[in-house]
């Protein structure tokens, strides 16, 4: 049987956990949203949708922190081949996060009736801020979860001598996680400046410091699944930080171009964001290297299908659809619109999200003693979580379309009749495939909280009642270096047409009331984008799936848990 190596790593269960149930809660209030929106007066007066936007948005950012830090804690050891330090800290830390949590949802009865509770000229109860609508007391308490998150690595690091580029990416994302937390207890009364701070908080530590966490993870999972080399994996992990900080740095200043601040943003702010998807390119075709460098079947199909759907969307949301609203061109009738949600849901759960539920489908099996298990339930969630995501990203992005003509460009009203129509067919859309995610959570929550506490048939039973002889051609064919190479090529031409459909609104024919080319545009990018990427993810996973069906496989067996780095 598969055992735990270190007893410390089971700490990191509780954080998956509470990340399995803040995720339920977010994805409810997302289907709250969706149907307000169809409905606006639905709960009004009781949760509003500005209520409820909140409580979706930060808890979003919530459960996938859980995410991380169950993920850090369980790899942590395995990198410094000894226990986490300081345990208790740890257990801390969880006890900090479930009261942020339950203070973030009950300070917004406060945000509603005004309440910021002023003193010392700072907001201590609640501040309003977008994504940092916690007061001043959270933040210390969120500051000081972050300090011990930081303290538990390093001190769980051997000496620095002895450290590889995935330590130096992991420690250098949790002080920069810490670090950048700062900015968030700046309150000024100059807009234009607190947005400059809110964007360090927000958009560094998507743009800079998750993405570094997040290739240092990838990097090291891939490690453990596919016994992939260290020495491989580190370069990979190096030359992604350095282009990341390289271009997401300076590339956040697409953020600035429309909250008052200097106009030469606009130019280097459009320049370095149009780098950002170089390192996003880079982690996309080292994972492809890494899962095909043995031809070994896959021993935890599940927690692959979410680490490279993590992969995949990072590459289609952040990189190619952040591309495409990235210019001031095309970002003035982006900004704020339904076509940003197409590209954060898919940057923020796909990216982020993805890898915390492929780190608890790799360490929960290992952590309940399984040796092996069904996973037909998370492959079957992660096929309904992925295509519920893509289609509500196809939804927001058609529906902010039509939102961006008939609202910015024609000028027409908001809540006067012209919009609400326009947008019928995509507002409907969104609780549609809400449905479909839900059910993929659903699935997913259930099948990670019972595992190794349900009766199921032996596997070896199971794999007999499923198996076939099916040919290993078509689409369960060797995926090569090429076939992956024109996948990802034919993304990108989508995501140029996108870009095209976006820029055509600053042409006077449009601005004129003609809504043709940016309408046939949209229609062709957005969803030959979004069908390509899930095509292309079938592709990828049945190629993977027949090599249980090679000849040269038959009888090998993984090691049950991956060499630890050196």
């Amino acid at each position: 049987m598969i055992k735990i190596e270190y007893q410390t790593q089971r700490l990191s269960l509780r954080f998956f956990m509470l990340m399995l149930v803040l995720f339920v809660f977010q994805a409810g209030f997302g289907m709250v949203l969706a149907l307000q929106q169809i409905d606006p007066t639905l709960l009004a007066g009781n949760l509003n949708f500005n209520v409820i936007r909140a409580e979706h948005l930060n808890l979003g950012i919530i459960w996938i922190l859980c995410g991380f830090i169950g993920t850090i804690l369980f790899v942590g050891p395995l990198l410094s081949h000894r226990e986490l330090a300081a345990p208790w800290l740890i257990k801390f830390l969880f006890y900090a996060v479930v009261a942020v949590t339950l203070w973030n949802v009950g300070t917004q009865y406060l945000a509603q009736t005004g309440v910021a509770g002023w003193w010392l000229g700072q907001p201590m109860l609640q501040e309003g801020l977008e994504y940092l609508e916690a007061g001043r007391i959270a933040d210390i308490v969120i500051l000081i979860g972050f300090c011990i998150l930081c303290y538990v690595v390093l001190r769980t690091f051997p000496p620095r001598r002895d450290w590889n580029e995935i330590h130096w990416a992991l420690g250098i994302g949790v002080i920069a996680l810490t670090l950048v937390w700062l900015f968030g207890f700046f309150f000024i009364e100059r807009l234009d400046l607190q947005e400059y701070f809110r964007w360090y908080v927000v958009h560094y530590w998507v743009e800079g410091v998750w993405e570094v966490i997040h290739i240092a993870l990838v990097g090291f999972l891939l490690v453990l699944m596919f016994d992939a080399k260290v020495k491989s994996v580190g370069y990979a992990v190096f030359w992604g930080v350095v282009l990341v900080w390289l271009s997401g740095l300076l590339g956040n200043a697409h953020h600035y171009f429309w909250v008052g601040t200097p106009e030469f943003w606009q130019f280097w702010g459009s320049l370095f964001s149009a780098l950002e998807p170089l390192p996003l390119i880079f982690c996309f075709w080292h994972v492809y290297l890494d899962a095909h460098h043995d031809r070994r079947p896959l021993k935890n199909a599940p927690a692959f299908y979410f680490i490279l759907g993590s992969v995949v969307l990072e590459q289609v949301g952040a990189g190619i659809l952040g591309f495409t609203m990235t210019f001031a061109l095309t970002n003035v009738w982006s900004h704020g619109t339904w076509v940003t949600p197409a590209h954060a849901h898919l940057a923020l759960f796909g990216t982020f999200g993805m890898l915390g539920i492929g780190a608890a489908y790799y360490a929960v099996p290992l952590m309940r003693g399984l040796a092996d298990y069904d996973q037909r339930w998370g492959k079957l969630s992660f096929w309904l979580l992925f295509i519920g995501m893509l289609g509500m990203a196809f939804a927001f992005a058609l529906g902010g379309t039509v939102q961006v003509f008939v609202y910015r460009t024609l000028g027409l009203d908001w809540f006067g009749g012209d919009v609400f129509p326009a947008m019928n067919l995509f507002k409907i859309l969104v609780p549609v495939f809400g449905v479909i995610f839900s059910i993929g959570t659903v699935t997913l929550v259930y099948d990670l909280l019972t595992l190794g506490h349900r009766y199921v048939a032996p596997v070896a039973e199971l794999r007999r009642a499923v198996r076939r002889d099916p040919p290993i051609a078509g689409w369960g064919r060797y995926l090569t270096g090429f076939e992956a190479g024109m996948w990802l090529l034919a993304m990108w031409l989508f995501g140029a047409v996108i870009t095209f459909g976006l820029l055509s609104f600053n042409l006077p024919v449009v601005q004129a009331g003609n809504a043709t080319l940016p309408y046939l545009l949209a229609s062709i990018g957005y969803p030959g984008l979004l069908l390509v990427t899930l095509l292309f993810v079938w592709r990828f996973l049945a190629s993977l799936e027949m090599r249980g069906y090679e000849p040269e496989s038959t009888g090998t067996v993984l090691p049950p848990m991956a060499p630890v780095v050196g």
